[in-house]
């Protein structure tokens, strides 16, 4: 009785809206997860990496936030592809992700490739990613990478300098 009384007070100091998952849902069919993505209108993360939490490296900490794993699990249909199997080396090929870890994120609509990145990504990047792919009002027309996301850096164009001898040199005065 005691033991009962204990865990309704408890369950009622968290909502299920505060409980954070542990990590998304990771699909492992390509095939299956690009269906659910398109029924369920929501874009594909899909995770490159190697062992059995693979996913967790994509970020350059080891581990994916809590910002990330929110995101992914509300908006996205996540798919890890393990390169120590043959069918994950062959599928990140056709990614193009040949450093053995990646992310790519497909439209709402599973047809194109909205972003591509071949390696690691810093937490705030991945996090941005993510945030912006999450959007329901974006739509994909050519496949960004992480340099594009990047500030723009740009470099002052300068005029080449003319130096023109005074007058009076070579005369004498």
């Amino acid at each position: 009785m005691f033991t009962s009384a204990v865990l309704v007070a408890l369950s009622s100091i968290l909502s299920p809206g505060e409980l954070i998952p542990e990590r998304p849902t990771w699909l492992n069919d390509y095939g299956a997860a690009s269906k659910r993505g398109i029924a369920e209108q929501k874009p594909l993360a899909v995770f490159i990496g190697t062992g059995e939490a693979g996913w967790e490296r994509i970020s350059k900490e080891g581990e994916l936030g809590k910002e990330a794993k929110q995101l992914l699990e509300a908006h996205y249909v996540c798919v890890y592809v393990d390169v120590n199997k043959q069918a994950g080396r062959a599928l990140a090929a056709e990614f193009a992700i040949s450093d053995g870890m990646g992310l790519v994120i497909s439209d709402r609509g599973g047809k194109l490739q909205a972003f591509r990145h071949d390696g690691t990504l810093k937490p705030s990047e991945l996090d941005r990613t993510l945030r912006r792919y999450a959007d329901p009002d974006r739509v994909a027309t050519t496949t960004e990478t992480r340099e594009d996301l990047g500030p723009r850096i740009v470099q002052p164009v300068y005029a080449p300098v003319r130096y023109y001898a005074p007058a009076s040199v070579g005369r004498s005065c």
